[in-house]
């Protein structure tokens, strides 16, 4: 969920599918199976992303969404996507022995057993690791859906990056943190338009951080925050594996 780097000429997209797995079948395992190889083929041979990040929710069987895709893209390879001439030729490229009407058969099978329930855009705005060696993403990430208030942007934006403007203290158990702003969608009835990521190297130490907080309030700065930007919820999510 972090902003990756691509290609340092090219400025990077990334696509966020949130996806709702039915229980009691395998689509989970289609996911990491059958949709890895398609996406590892499409990478290696340079079609429409330069990444495959699979993300899985943790603890929350509630929650709108079970798995996350992410896929970085730049903006040469997202006008490749958008042509369906393109497309067919990557899919016999990269999966040669399929036929149309196998995929179709294929893509029937795979919508009986999830629903995609929303899909969005982002662009990394920054992410800030607790040490030098600390590679982002990080295993296991709090995502927290924020709605800003409109024309707040930049003060948003401004009031975040000084909270880390030290990086993260030598005792803060989460080894990194990252900030992303959704470009896909605006308008006063979006339900969030921003999110931050706290990472952690394990879910124990997420459970440790999380037991350990004492009630609190916010100072004066803090509120100043809270008076533009509403925290609309927090989902914990785990890697399950990353292409690049």
């Amino acid at each position: 969920m972090s902003s990756g780097t691509v290609n340092a000429q090219e400025q990077v997209v990334l696509r966020q599918t949130f996806i709702k797995v039915e229980e009691g079948n395998n689509y989970a395992e289609d996911l990491k199976e059958k949709f890895s190889k398609f996406a590892q083929a499409r990478i290696d041979v340079g079609y429409h992303q330069s990444g495959w990040h699979l993300w899985e929710v943790v603890g929350n069987p509630q929650a709108a969404f079970s798995h996350i895709i992410v896929e970085p893209m730049t903006l040469s390879q997202m006008e490749k996507e958008r042509n369906w001439d393109d497309w067919r030729k990557m899919r016999s490229e990269t999966l040669p022995s399929m036929t149309d009407n196998d995929w179709r058969t294929f893509m029937e099978d795979v919508r009986e057993k999830r629903n995609i329930v929303a899909e969005a855009m982002f662009v990394g705005v920054k992410d800030i690791g607790k040490t030098s060696d600390v590679s982002l993403p990080d295993d296991v990430g709090v995502i927290n859906f924020m709605k800003v208030a409109q024309g707040k942007n930049k003060t948003y934006e401004t009031m975040e990056l000084e909270l880390y403007r030290e990086g993260l203290g030598k005792n803060d158990p989460r080894s990194g943190w990252s900030l992303g702003r959704r470009i896909d969608k605006v308008g006063t009835d979006i339900y969030w338009n921003y999110f931050t990521v706290d990472w952690f190297s394990n879910y124990t130490d997420f459970v440790k951080t999380a037991a350990s907080v004492q009630a609190w309030d916010a100072d004066k700065n803090y509120e100043k925050m809270l008076n533009i930007r509403d925290l609309r919820e927090s989902v914990v999510i785990r890697k399950v594996m990353m292409l690049d």
